[in-house]
């Protein structure tokens, strides 16, 4: 008797959750879904580890979230392919938030000693939202365009970014994002 078994490889795919979530009024998610392990190893035939190039989960669901949730979900099984692993743990950091809205002044950086950039609006509309309760009050935020990005510019349009103290910041929105800025000589 005569058995001929097919050559098996490995190969090492990241796992990627599929998931749906919904959160309660005032709270959001504090980072991507967490997978762990958040990669497997694949055995079969190479023909077969060639076409795969990640493995994906069962699918999780969860609604009207306040708190932090974790579970073990089933990977999605492949034919012709054994895993190293056959479930994984999942994680999701949620925070409540608060929304603090502030009218700051558009400063410029980077910019040669020579030259003055001017940014019109001089000021914009930041809406910031913080982790709840409140790590610290936000001090000494501000609006920055670069000189740099100046340059770039086609447009002489150039992008806000907010720096300053910012302990618990989740995300910000600022209105308008960019702002028209003029080069002068000092």
């Amino acid at each position: 008797v005569f058995f001929r078994f097919p050559e098996v490889d490995h190969k090492k795919v990241p796992v990627e959750p599929v998931y749906s979530v919904t959160y309660m009024p005032q709270h959001i998610s504090r980072g991507e879904l967490e997978v762990i392990p958040d990669s497997v190893t694949l055995y079969g035939q190479a023909r077969i580890l060639e076409t795969i190039d990640k493995v994906v989960t069962a699918p999780i669901k969860h609604t009207n979230l306040s708190a932090d949730i974790q579970g073990v979900i089933r990977l999605e099984k492949i034919q012709g392919v054994r895993m190293s692993v056959s479930e994984v743990h999942y994680l999701q950091d949620v925070s409540r938030y608060v929304e603090m809205k502030f009218t700051l002044p558009v400063t410029a950086q980077n910019v040669p000693s020579d030259k003055r950039l001017v940014p019109f609006p001089s000021h914009a509309d930041v809406l910031l939202k913080l982790s709840f309760p409140l790590e610290s009050q936000p001090e000494a935020l501000e609006l920055k365009v670069d000189y740099n990005d100046f340059i770039s510019s086609l447009s002489g349009m150039c992008p806000l970014e907010l720096s300053g103290d910012t302990k618990g910041l989740i995300s910000y929105d600022v209105d308008p994002i960019a702002v028209n800025c003029v080069l002068e000589d000092k």
